[in-house]
């Protein structure tokens, strides 16, 4: 079989390889998965490109996100899910989710513990399942950590991007009044589309001033937030009392300053959202709402592009270059 291995750190034509391997066989408490498609996260192209740490073996099989059809399961896996369409999750990542691992989705053939595949809903396509591991997990953590959203008003910064599209969609179907940020009229087509019912346009209109306008005098409820270092200040001036924000990542400052007091006045509650090392009860619930969603037709995953395994490379440039709106996948 085929697949695709890192073998450094650095840039993804000089440190990714399509190789052959030997088939897989699973073990006791996994599956082995006949791969249709993988995808490529920004997680996956910084740990690629040592953003996030040294090489954890010599080479690694890359990728956390994909979907396929169970061709085999080992001791103590129900045999009737021999032949079931699944997506998976955390496959690149250590147990405990803070590390990478040394298994991948990118490849023809894959073993990974059964928890690991979800089933997938028929009316999901198998490039739609390469998206829900780590975008769609991400946006179900950060709009509903706090609880339930029907009735509040939910703000989605980032509308047009992966996690945030999935926000909306998820916000919506959970009943809140959602406001989405974007950077152009292209990305607000797409935020529009995905169901937001007010759009702001970050870089022709005064953020704060539309947020305190479309908000009223009760404020936002709940933050699903792609920048916090860019958006924190604003918190205390465009929440509510005992609102809450899931921030799942901080791109202008990882270490950003917390205006402590002004938050805790208004008593508003950060959760931070990394999605591999959520609790098995927050992934639980997850899978749960994504694939009640997927059934439903509320959650439809936004594919940017779609390259050939051989096209690895390329497909990470893409993601790096900023330039898609929506998810790359690479199709096996």
């Amino acid at each position: 079989m085929k697949a695709i291995f890192c073998t450094d750190r650095g840039p993804a034509a000089e440190t990714l390889s399509l190789l052959e391997a030997s088939k897989p066989s699973p073990g006791p408490g996994e599956v082995l998965v006949a791969m249709k498609t993988s995808g490529v996260n920004p997680s996956d192209v910084k740990t690629r490109s040592g953003a996030q740490g040294p090489m954890v073996a010599d080479r690694v099989m890359i990728h956390n996100d994909g979907a396929g059809i169970i061709e085999a399961v080992g001791d103590g896996v129900d045999s009737g899910r021999v032949g079931e369409r699944i997506w998976l999750y955390n496959v690149n990542r250590s147990t405990d989710g803070v590390k990478q691992g040394t298994n991948g989705t990118a490849a023809d053939y894959i073993c990974v513990p059964a928890a690991l595949a979800a089933p997938l809903p028929d009316q999901a396509s198998f490039e739609a399942g390469a998206c829900l591991g780590v975008p769609a997990m991400t946006a179900h953590r950060a709009v509903l950590w706090a609880g339930p959203v029907a009735g509040k008003t939910v703000l989605v910064t980032g509308g047009a991007g992966a996690v945030g599209h999935s926000a909306i969609q998820i916000a919506k179907a959970m009943g809140a009044r959602v406001i989405a940020t974007v950077s152009s009229d292209q990305k607000a087509a797409v935020a529009r589309e995905a169901g937001a019912d007010a759009i702001i346009n970050y870089k022709t209109e005064n953020l704060e001033a539309r947020i305190i306008e479309l908000a009223g005098p009760d404020g936002v409820d709940h933050v699903a937030e792609v920048d916090l270092a860019a958006h924190m200040s604003l918190y205390p001036r465009t929440l509510g009392f005992n609102a809450t924000v899931g921030a799942y990542a901080s791109a202008t400052d990882v270490n950003p300053v917390l205006p402590f007091f002004p938050l805790a006045f208004r008593n508003i509650c950060l959760q931070p959202v990394f999605v591999y090392s959520m609790s098995d009860a927050a992934k639980s619930d997850a899978i749960r709402d994504i694939n009640a969603l997927l059934t439903s037709g509320a959650l439809t995953p936004m594919v940017a592009k779609v390259f050939a395994l051989g096209e690895v490379a390329a497909a990470h440039q893409a993601v790096e270059s900023g330039t898609l709106i929506g998810n790359a996948i690479l199709k096996i």
